[in-house]
């Protein structure tokens, strides 16, 4: 009994693999060793493409990244080069016209200027100073700019007055009045009109 159930599996055996061995290709004939040869090509290829060329495929890709990486910076470049062309330009249109701005709004004090032009203004409008001065600097911390205050006085007739102090708010040089006043001073029986005028100036330094 034992001896039919061994041959029993030999013979299952055989029949199985004999199928196995059925759906096998020929490799002696010549179709089947074309088409090997092609397949085995064909895989060849692939893993050519994995390990040549996806390399060179991701250094292209990685090139052509650079280049528009460049073509950016290019564009911004010249529209950089262009403002500034631009801006070259309107400075240049502006030039004749910056000794103005900066004499309204010197870099230094020039007090001693600012006090001498007061002095001819006074004097253009046939008034008498009897006292000018000038107050510290003080210096603004929000917008950086830097101003001092002056006093001024002088004596004449009342439209000479409103002359000076027309001429003195139209200066070149930009100054603020804050306190006016127009009073009366009696000397020997007359009486003697006096401005006291108090203003600042700006400078940015």
């Amino acid at each position: 009994m034992q001896l039919k159930i061994t041959n029993l599996f030999k013979k299952f055996d055989k029949e199985k693999y004999g199928k196995y061995l059925d759906l096998m290709p020929d490799f002696k004939q010549e179709k089947t060793q074309k088409f090997t040869t092609v397949i085995l090509t064909l895989i060849a290829f692939i893993i050519l493409l994995i390990f040549a060329i996806n390399p060179t495929l991701s250094t292209i890709a990685n090139l052509q990244k650079q280049v528009e990486d460049a073509k950016f910076v290019k564009e911004k470049l010249d529209q950089k080069i262009n403002n500034l062309s631009i801006l070259q330009t309107k400075y240049n249109n502006l030039q004749p016209d910056l000794p103005i701005v900066y004499n309204a709004i010197p870099k230094k004090s020039e007090a001693t200027q600012l006090v001498g032009q007061i002095q001819a203004l006074a004097q253009e409008a046939s008034l008498t100073i009897v006292s000018l001065q000038v107050s510290d600097i003080s210096t603004s911390q929000i917008d950086n700019f830097s101003s001092y205050s002056f006093d001024v006085s002088a004596r004449g007739d009342y439209q000479n007055m409103l002359n000076f102090l027309e001429n003195i708010t139209n200066m070149q040089r930009v100054v603020a009045l804050s306190n006016v006043s127009i009073r009366k001073q009696t000397e020997s029986n007359n009486s003697i009109l006096q401005v006291n005028v108090r203003g600042g100036a700006l400078f940015k330094p």
